[in-house]
């Protein structure tokens, strides 16, 4: 029934756009609760340390299932992407990590927070087909992309 809303209620990019934006609100909320944990087990202020090393090991599982959730996204989008535009996203991810090995502000919110564009004439029913969103087996990058 939820994939049948889901379909209903959302285009392919939007799921993809809210998984994202779900996932970055988990790993925010999870990590500064994993910090605080960490934190007051390595100060000795935790009052029952027991039950902090029991919650860091929680919010370590759940990190990480966020972790191999966002390389199924990111997958998935990999294969969405155009051959064509293949080379500019890499370039784009490239110059990022650039910026950020330098120490530099990179352009990065821009990216992220701006309208996604439409994928060069496809219609998002056409995009949801390509793209499956939810966790699927033996989805690889297109071939020549490391992933």
């Amino acid at each position: 029934m939820s994939s049948l809303l889901n379909h209903v209620l959302f285009s392919g990019r939007l799921q993809f756009l809210h998984k994202v934006s779900t996932l970055e609100e988990m790993v925010e909320d999870l990590g500064k609760q994993f910090r605080l944990a960490a934190d007051d087990l390595a100060e000795g202020t935790s009052l029952n340390p027991k039950k902090m090393w029991a919650e860091v090991d929680r919010d370590h599982y759940d990190l990480n299932t966020c972790l191999r959730e966002a390389i199924v996204v990111f997958k998935s989008f990999l294969i969405a992407l155009p051959e064509s535009q293949l080379v500019a996203f890499q370039n784009a991810v490239r110059e990022q990590s650039q910026l950020q090995e330098a120490h530099l502000p990179s352009h990065q919110a821009e990216i992220r927070h701006r309208r996604m564009t439409a994928i060069a004439g496809e219609s998002s029913s056409l995009l949801a087909r390509r793209a499956p969103w939810k966790p699927t087996r033996g989805i690889s990058a297109p071939s020549g992309v490391s992933v």
